[in-house]
């Protein structure tokens, strides 16, 4: 079974990653002062009895921030290219995560370079990935996912053969990954909150749903392999040698052609790079929206205020979702559930006019994505300022 940092899915979200990065490139987290690190990252890394650094260390390390040289926390190139807004997606780092992450992990004490090494995180999105090929119930529990692993003992990079048969299984992985102690279960199971932040997938009453078309779906589990090597015995080399790994671009084609063809194009962006594709497949998760409206019953946009229902009184509603965060992030998990609260319902044309606007802003301002959350959101709230009302 994986460990992992139970207890600190805060500090484990993209948006904050990436300000934690930028924090870590020019300051020595082991050793700085807490009332900076708060202000720079907008997190408050309690309690404050202990330093940041006895309790969070191992965020840092298991998401390969930092490693430790000289009694020095020093930036890996991963923080580096994280710091850099726009250079790198959630999808990107996450799935070059989950293909170096390993059980045991040399983020943690249980560090063991000759080991019989298992990708826990790996084996969960492929045997996602293979059950979205492959059946027409794209969605899995947490317990369900971990209890496969646990019984099947698959190191993470077999084929689709293998994970079709783990799937097609009489056993009832659920009762298997519930069986496991319950602390080692909690952490799994926000290991795999984690991943869910990768934008076509999200997070229900702790089942993890895929919005992917079954070609984008296969073509994606042929293409993660587990990220091997030799293995240092310094868990702190091991951690710089798999950071170097990471060249700030993905060997997966990540842009779900099938899934949301014509999607960037279509959203009014100018053109589709991999940071506009990542924010358009969130929106585009058909999932996550309908999970949204679920919770949400509104047919009225959030900036030119047509209220859809009444206007085009044949449909509910014609309301996309928008995301506010940076369009490089994924979406925030919170307890059981992918939030809620950093999406806002628009009119089709409002949603291609934020875009737009977001083109606009991005040139003007010299970047390729929002630094943070409260930028793009600070940018979202200058669009409905700048909306003077329906003008015929």
């Amino acid at each position: 079974m994986w460990h992992w940092d139970q207890g600190r899915l805060e500090y484990f979200q993209f948006d904050a990653l990436r300000q934690i990065a930028s924090y870590v490139v020019k300051n020595d987290f082991k050793n700085g002062d807490r009332s900076i690190l708060s202000h720079e990252t907008g997190l408050m890394f309690a309690p404050m009895n202990y330093t940041p650094w006895r309790n969070y260390s191992r965020v840092l390390k298991l998401m390969l921030l930092v490693s430790e040289e000289n009694n020095v926390a020093k930036a890996t190139p991963v923080a580096f290219l994280l710091s850099n807004a726009g250079t790198v997606t959630c999808d990107e780092y996450l799935h070059f995560l989950l293909c170096a992450f390993t059980e045991p992990s040399p983020a943690l004490a249980n560090w063991k370079p000759n080991a019989n090494f298992r990708y826990p995180l790996l084996f969960a999105i492929k045997y996602l990935l293979a059950k979205t090929a492959t059946s027409d119930i794209p969605v899995a529990s947490l317990d369900e996912i971990i209890g496969a692993y646990v019984d099947s003992k698959y190191i993470g990079g077999e084929g689709q053969e293998q994970f079709i048969s783990a799937i097609n299984s009489s056993k009832d992985y659920s009762s298997i990954g519930r069986a496991i102690p319950s602390e080692l279960r909690r952490q799994a199971k926000e290991s795999l909150k984690v991943i869910s932040q990768i934008s076509y997938l999200h997070i229900h009453s702790d089942k993890i749903i895929v919005s992917l078309n079954p070609a984008d779906a296969y073509e994606i589990f042929d293409d993660l392999v587990p990220i091997s090597g030799p293995r240092s015995t310094d868990r702190n080399a091991e951690i710089r040698r798999l950071a170097s790994l990471f060249k700030g671009g993905s060997t997966l084609e990540l842009d779900y052609p099938n899934t949301i063809i014509g999607a960037v194009i279509e959203s009014g962006f100018r053109e589709g790079n991999k940071i506009k594709k990542t924010h358009i497949t969130i929106e585009r998760n058909s999932g996550l929206r309908n999970q949204f409206f679920s919770a949400n019953s509104t047919a009225i946009c959030d900036i030119c205020h047509l209220n859809t229902k009444k206007t085009y009184h044949w449909t509910e509603r014609v309301l996309d979702i928008h995301h506010l965060l940076p369009l490089c992030s994924g979406t925030r998990v919170e307890g059981k559930n992918t939030t809620l609260n950093d999406l806002v319902p628009v009119c089709p044309n409002c949603h291609r006019a934020v875009h737009r606007y977001y083109d606009t802003w991005l040139d003007r301002n010299n970047r390729k994505d929002f630094i943070s959350g409260s930028e793009a959101k600070s940018v979202y709230q200058e669009v409905k300022t700048q909306f003077s009302g329906l003008i015929i």
